[in-house]
């Protein structure tokens, strides 16, 4: 079967124990995708094709499968870091640090998230900035910070330096 469209989140449908319900397990990264196969608790495959592009893929999207039953996306948990700069001129630092090393991020109350990545590691402990390590559900994939509408590019100033474009459907 070939699903097309969202029918919802789970949070938002109301008297769920009246539907049937299939819950198949992705990763965060492959609500990014417009086009996936999965397979549900009760065995059975799937494939979404998204045809609306407005619609996205997040924790707890619903599929309607026929009446009275759904299929649920349930995000697998990421062991992720988590940044929670002491202030402004560690925020910034630390942001640009992330964005030299193309590392998708999630800002949300004065914390940067990010997916586990040894290099980042690295250099959080050789700049003494404190972060923690957890293993999280996330509701949405990380994405690229996009603080333009529209492209935008920029050059690294490093040896071995590169020059190249971000369009926003890329973020």
């Amino acid at each position: 079967m070939i699903l097309t469209e969202v029918y919802g989140n789970i949070q938002d449908i109301p008297d769920l124990a009246s539907w049937h319900v299939e819950t198949a397990m992705v990763k965060s990264d492959d609500l990014l995708k417009a086009i996936l196969r999965v397979t549900s608790d009760h065995g059975r495959d799937y494939g979404i094709r998204l045809e609306d592009e407005s619609q996205k893929l997040e924790n707890g999207s619903a599929f309607m499968l026929g009446p009275g039953k759904l299929l649920v996306l349930s995000v697998i948990p990421d062991e992720v870091i988590v940044i929670t700069p002491s202030d402004m001129d560690e925020m910034g630092k630390t942001a640009h640090m992330l964005g030299n090393l193309h590392k998708p991020v999630q800002i949300r109350d004065g914390r940067i998230t990010l997916l586990m990545d040894p290099v980042v590691l690295k250099t959080l402990k050789e700049n003494g900035t404190g972060f923690t390590v957890e293993k999280v559900q996330l509701e949405k994939p990380m994405q690229y910070a996009n603080l333009t509408p529209g492209a935008h590019t920029h050059t690294h100033h490093t040896p071995g330096a590169h020059t190249h474009a971000h369009h926003a459907e890329e973020h």
